[in-house]
C-alpha cells in the first residue's frame, strides 16, 4: 500500500494513538470496503461464476451494470434479482475488512454512514442501531408504485422464487411474481435506483447520526472513511470533509485505492490519506492494535 502522507508502516503506531485518543468514531464507507470484502461488482470473472450464463444470454458483464439492465420480462427480472439478493445479501459471509473494522471500534463510541447495502457492517457485529444506509438494503421489498413507505423483508421470498425455479431457468414463474400487500403493486429491491425509491425509514437514521455529531462536539472526533468514490460523494464523502474542516478536534483518516486525495489544507491534526486497498489497511490496524492490546508478558 502506497500512501500520500508517508509510510503506513511508520503511522501505524500514531494511527492506533489515534483510535485510543478519540472520544467518538464516526465510520464512513463506501463500495472500495465491499470490494475489499471480495464483493466486486466490477468484475468480470466474479459475475460468471455467480451468475453463470447471463453474460451468454444477455451480454452483461458486472453486477453493477445488471443492476441497471432491463430485462425483457417481468418473470427474467425477478429471477435474476432473486439470485442477486440471495448471493449478495444472504450467502456472502461478513468479510475480513468488516471484522477487522469491527474489532478496531466495538468497545468504542461509534456511528457508521455508508453507501453500501449489502448488509455487510450488521453481519459483522456492528449494532443496526448505530448504521445509517440511506441507500438502502437488499434485505428488503418495497411497493413499486409506492403506495406506503412500509418496507417487507425479502429473504424467504427470495428462497421461494428460487426454490420454485427450474434448474437453469432464467424466469420465475409468472404466478410467484412478488407484489404488494396493500394495493397488488409489483415488489421490488429497496434501493435507491429512481424517483420511486422509498427512503423514509433510511433517512430517519439521520436523526441518530445527528445526535452523535453534537454529542461528539466537545471531544476528540475520529472519521474513518473507506473506499469512497465520486459515485455518491455527498452522502460520505463530502461530509466527512466538512466536519473535518470545522470540527474543532478532529482527525480525518481516508483510505482509497483510487481517490485517496482532498482539497483539505494536510494539516496533520486534520486529515490523514492512505492510497490502498481497505482490507490491508484495516487488517494491519488490527493487528497492532491486538498486539498493543496483549502484549507478551
Amino acid at each position: 500500500m502506497s500512501t500520500t502522507d508517508g509510510s503506513l508502516q511508520a503511522d501505524m503506531g500514531a494511527l492506533c494513538s489515534a483510535v485510543d485518543d478519540a472520544d467518538t468514531i464516526l465510520i464512513g464507507a463506501g463500495a472500495g470496503l465491499s470490494a475489499a470484502a471480495g464483493l466486486l461488482y466490477m468484475d468480470f470473472t466474479t459475475f460468471g461464476d455467480w451468475f453463470p450464463g447471463y453474460h451468454e444470454k444477455y451480454g452483461l458483464r458486472y453486477v453493477y451494470k445488471a443492476a441497471f439492465f432491463h430485462f425483457p420480462s417481468v418473470e427474467e427480472y425477478y429471477a435474476y434479482w432473486a439470485r442477486h439478493i440471495s448471493r449478495i445479501r444472504f450467502r456472502h459471509p461478513a468479510g475480513k475488512p468488516y471484522l477487522d473494522l469491527y474489532s478496531i471500534v466495538k468497545d468504542r463510541s461509534y456511528f457508521v454512514l455508508t453507501t453500501n447495502v449489502d448488509g455487510q457492517f450488521v453481519k459483522a457485529g456492528f449494532n443496526q442501531n448505530r448504521v445509517c444506509t440511506p441507500q438502502g438494503d437488499y434485505a428488503y421489498f418495497q411497493c413499486s408504485r409506492p403506495c406506503s413507505n412500509d418496507l417487507y423483508p425479502n429473504q424467504k421470498i427470495v428462497e421461494s422464487l428460487l426454490a420454485s425455479m427450474a434448474s437453469g431457468s432464467f424466469a420465475i414463474r409468472s404466478e410467484d411474481i412478488p407484489r404488494c400487500p396493500h394495493c397488488d403493486s409489483l415488489l421490488e429491491p429497496n434501493i435507491r435506483k429512481g424517483s420511486n425509491f422509498v427512503e423514509s425509514p433510511w433517512m430517519e437514521k439521520y436523526y441518530d447520526l445527528n445526535k452523535f455529531l453534537e454529542r461528539s462536539g466537545s471531544g476528540k472526533l475520529l472519521l474513518l472513511e473507506f473506499g469512497v468514490g465520486f459515485n455518491t460523494p455527498s452522502i460520505v464523502r463530502y461530509p466527512f470533509k466538512r466536519i473535518a474542516a470545522t470540527h474543532g478536534d478532529s482527525l480525518l483518516i481516508r483510505v482509497n485505492r483510487d481517490d485517496a486525495g482532498t482539497t483539505l489544507i494536510k494539516r496533520s491534526a486534520r486529515v490523514k490519506t492512505y492510497a490502498g486497498d481497505a482490507g490491508l489497511f484495516l487488517a494491519a490496524l488490527a493487528a497492532t492494535m491486538a498486539v498493543n492490546q496483549n502484549p507478551k508478558r
